[in-house]
């Protein structure tokens, strides 16, 4: 299998209101996905899957939605996460 190019990671205007720190944390987390990404052949089922469904993820109190193409990785929304109420 051909190496492929590194992937681009993509933020949107919905992290705006993300603190800093933890948009620091949500970028490193996606570029070393996009990485792993990368190395792997994008006609696997876990890349069809990437492809229809996104990614979601949870980092301190926020949760970033992401959607997958070939070359990039795109942040689509951002959202605190409600605290629960016991």
């Amino acid at each position: 299998m051909a190496e492929q190019q590194p992937m681009q990671v993509v933020m949107c205007e919905a992290t705006a209101q993300v603190p800093r720190e933890i948009l620091h944390a949500v970028e490193q987390r996606l570029e070393e996905t996009a990485q792993s990404l990368a190395q792997m052949d994008p006609e696997s089922t876990l890349w069809t899957s990437l492809r229809e469904s996104g990614l979601s993820l949870e980092v301190l109190g926020w949760r970033f939605t992401v959607s997958v193409e070939a070359d990039k990785l795109m942040l689509t929304g951002a959202e605190p996460i409600p605290a629960h109420v016991t």
